[in-house]
């Protein structure tokens, strides 16, 4: 039988293969490729073409092909070189609309080189930043071959693609091309690649906050639109990467950072105010301005940085720039508010040192005044309180450093706070009252004031692990520095129930958190000496069957808790400590126990 005939090509097939192999003038190319970016523009028609690899094989053949012609400029006239430029505008017209919504397109422009092409053209055409519609070709290629398909993207960024865009957005005034070089910007820093191309090269990012900067004194649509790309692109990298935030601790990026905030907090468009993500407990609280909560966040977690602290806190030009805002609560407040609860969570990543803390005390007095007095009072909003109590808790660690914030009225004001329904803020106060616990005037305002019913009233209903272990822990520095060293405050404090919080930390949290646990156990044992009261309601909750209410359900009652570490015989030094301390306790309340409670423990 005779072999049947391979079908005719198509007319679409004779011209793919002519320009596949070169056999007609770059302006008849062109045109060619003109009424084929056109016919790409519906849909059936690009799938149809794309069928095949024929169309990429072309297109990705014939701007490799361009590209080598351009990279001689003395062997082109000034019409050929005309010619080209025309060819590689149509070219990568066609590969854009070829690629719209269609895998498959992209896929045979990755296989035969049509991406690595567009990115040559992105990084090595100069003309592609000047010429409106080279740029909207060029980078209108990049993001349809790029969009949703990461191998796409990867090699995009790999080719260089990525510092292109961002010059793209700050050369000349802007232009329409330009949305399309934020979509595929965007497109391209989806990709993983894209923060390790930041990663390497630190003046990538420098170039985008220099951008930012500069679009922020133009006006119109399209540099805010190149701004808003830039701000995303900014913040999630700097969420991403610790390299970039080490890249950006420097003080001209902190301060960068922070005129973009103010930009944001002054101009935030109207559709924006009031869409703000839910953002997890240990980022800043939002405020309604996402654009605003995004660069604070940004400049927390550059500050939050180790390298900050050598890299930051010496700079006199950042310091008076944060003491600045946080002097005066003068100005619009939403501004004001803004601007303070970044400055005061910046100024807390700073004070990580006792060093940094005494310093900020001891030569910015009236400014910390202004941290107590006006931004963790009563009435400010939220954010700003939140800021301002974390950057007061840090303070408030160095011992040198409590006393005169006690003097400032930190303690009333922090007393204030721990019944706030904001957790970070709750959770705050009850730590700085705690650091001040060592200073004496503040046992008394705390024992004779609102501070300790609320913190037992906290204690026992907040189901926040960090709440209740933190207000226990100021439970436990309270009952000693009453019973060991302030006889005067007792009376004040016997009709408080002292000894449920601290036996419900060791039978909930003692194996978690063992240095509290000993801090507990501490805190029963002095509290058992000093007060036949106490010393009976220890007793009592080591009768059988009344433990069970201190715990979770599946928590052991208290008296078995305290006889595991009465028998204990661990050589860890916390659980050691323990283990003497629990024995400690059982010694001193046999001196009260009459009817055989304690003879299993002893």
């Amino acid at each position: 039988m005779a072999n049947s005939a391979p079908p005719a090509q198509t007319s679409d097939d004779e011209l793919l293969a002519s320009l596949l192999h070169s056999t007609q003038s770059p302006a008849a190319t062109a045109r060619a490729f003109k009424a084929l970016a056109d016919q790409c523009q519906d849909a059936e028609t690009r799938l149809r073409l794309t069928e095949q690899p024929l169309l990429a094989q072309a297109l990705s053949a014939v701007l490799q092909r361009t590209l080598a012609d351009l990279s001689e400029p003395e062997e082109l006239s000034e019409p050929e070189r005309a010619d080209r430029m025309l060819l590689l505008v149509q070219t990568l017209r066609c590969m854009g609309n070829a690629s719209a919504d269609n895998s498959g397109g992209r896929a045979q422009l990755l296989e035969h080189g049509g991406v690595t092409g567009i990115a040559r053209v992105l990084s090595g055409v100069a003309e592609v930043l000047s010429e409106p519609l080279l740029m909207r070709a060029a980078f209108g290629a990049a993001l349809n071959a790029a969009l949703d398909t990461a191998d796409n993207a990867r090699a995009l960024i790999a080719g260089g693609a990525l510092e292109p865009h961002l010059r793209a957005l700050s050369v000349g005034p802007p232009c329409d091309a330009w949305a399309v070089v934020c979509m595929s910007l965007d497109s391209l820093c989806e990709s993983d690649k894209a923060v390790a191309a930041f990663e390497q090269d630190a003046a990538c990012m420098a170039s985008v906050l220099g951008t930012l900067g500069a679009l922020a004194r133009v006006e119109g649509p399209l540099a805010r639109g190149a701004m808003r790309t830039l701000v995303w692109v900014l913040c999630e990298t700097v969420e991403k990467s610790a390299a970039v935030r080490i890249q950006l601790c420097t003080p001209d990026a902190v301060l960068a950072l922070f005129d973009l905030l103010e930009f944001y907090l002054e101009t935030a468009p109207e559709e924006d105010v009031g869409v703000s993500a839910p953002a997890p407990p240990n980022r800043p609280l939002p405020a309604g301005n996402r654009y605003a909560d995004a660069v604070t966040q940004a400049i927390v977690g550059v500050s939050g940085e180790d390298a900050a602290l050598a890299a930051l806190f010496p700079s006199r030009a950042l310091l008076s720039r944060l003491m600045d805002v946080l002097a005066s609560r003068g100005g619009d407040s939403a501004r004001a508010d803004g601007m303070a609860a970044a400055a005061a969570l910046c100024l807390g990543n700073l004070a990580r040192s006792d060093e940094h803390c005494v310093a900020l005390v001891d030569g910015h007095a009236g400014v910390v005044r202004a941290l107590v007095g006006d931004w963790l009072a009563p009435g400010v909003s939220v954010r700003t309180r939140h800021a301002a109590s974390g950057v007061l808790k840090n303070l408030s660690l160095a011992q040198a450093n409590r006393a005169p914030l006690a003097a400032m009225g930190l303690a009333g004001v922090a007393a204030a706070g721990v019944t706030s329904a904001v957790v970070p803020v709750q959770a705050n106060c009850i730590g700085i009252l705690r650091h001040l616990a060592a200073v004496p005037a503040c046992v008394a305002e705390m024992v004779r004031g609102s501070a300790l019913p609320d913190v037992l009233r906290v204690v026992r209903e907040s189901d926040v692990d960090a709440i209740r272990c933190e207000g226990t822990r100021l439970v436990a520095a309270l009952a000693k520095r009453v019973f060991l060293a302030n006889d005067d405050l007792r009376a004040a404090v016997v009709g408080h129930d002292l000894v449920t919080p601290l036996a419900r930390l060791v039978v909930m949290d003692g194996e978690r958190h063992p240095l509290l646990r000993q801090e507990s156990l501490v805190a029963l044992t002095v509290v058992a000496a000093a007060e036949p009261r106490y010393a009976s309601d220890v007793l009592a909750l080591l009768a059988p069957g009344d433990s069970a209410p201190l715990g979770r359900p599946d928590d052991k009652p208290f008296a078995e808790v305290l006889a595991m570490l009465v028998r204990s015989e661990s050589e860890e030094p916390l659980m050691r400590a323990s283990a003497q301390q629990a024995r400690s306790l059982v010694q001193q309340l046999a001196t009260h126990s009459k009817d055989g409670v304690l003879d299993a423990l002893l």
